[in-house]
This record gives C-alpha cells, sequence and structure tokens, in this order.
C-alpha cells in the first residue's frame, strides 16, 4: 500500500474581484487575510485554508461561474453562535441566502458574497446516542 496523502483542507474560490470579497471576509472574520494581492487573498483557519482567487487568472480557465459551492465553518457554541454569525454577516454586507434555520444536519445559515459564492456557517446537531 503506498503512503497515504497528508495535508491541509485548502479550499479556492473563483471570485470577479479579490479585493471587495476580502474586506467583507475579513470585517466577517474579524481578521485580515495572511497573503493578500489584487489577483488573491488566502484566511487560515486552524488546520484549513480559504482563498479567494480572481477568476480571469485561474489555470486552466474555469468553465463556470461561482455559486455552484460553498465554504462551510462548524462553530462551537450552538445556535447562539450560528445567530451571532448571522448578524456578523449581515453586517460585513454579505446577502443572506438562508436565514439561521434548524436542518437535519444542524443549526445553520447561508451568506453570499456579491459573486455568488456562499459561505454556511453551522453548529452540528447532537450526535444520536
Amino acid at each position: 500500500m503506498s503512503e497515504p496523502l497528508k495535508g491541509a483542507p485548502y479550499t479556492l474560490l473563483y471570485t470577479d474581484d479579490v479585493t471587495r470579497n476580502a474586506a467583507k471576509l475579513e470585517r466577517f472574520f474579524g481578521f485580515a487575510p495572511v497573503e493578500y494581492t489584487p489577483g488573491f487573498a488566502l484566511f487560515f483557519f486552524g488546520e484549513g485554508k480559504l482563498g479567494l482567487w480572481k477568476i480571469d487568472a485561474v489555470e486552466p480557465r474555469a468553465k463556470t461561474r461561482p455559486g455552484a459551492c460553498e465554504f462551510a465553518l462548524s462553530l462551537e457554541g450552538g445556535p447562539a453562535a450560528v445567530d451571532a454569525a448571522a448578524a456578523r454577516a449581515f453586517d460585513a454586507q454579505l446577502t443572506i441566502l438562508q436565514e439561521p434555520t434548524q436542518m437535519d444536519f444542524g443549526y445553520t445559515f447561508v451568506a453570499a458574497l456579491g459573486d455568488g459564492n456562499r459561505i454556511r456557517a453551522f453548529a452540528r446537531s447532537a450526535s444520536p446516542a
């Protein structure tokens, strides 16, 4: 058997406007990107990373526009943490696509950047015993 792949999760969202969307995410997350250029911004989350990449610079060229996937954050603190994150998203001028609501997997909301990229925050439901 070969060695397993090792690394940290790294999500890239393609965007038309890195500057505008990085500024919104900085307000929402409460911290600045660790790397920033007009074509790329990178945020660190524990073991994971979120990058915003200018869609016109992506190689090979992307065939679809943003909005077909989402970056999800599992929050500690239950529904209150999700409600607080939804308020922060509104204050950061993200578009709320789904108000905080209970779903099968937990309590969640979804917001979008101006280009359609989605950010979901959720608090997982308690696991069955």
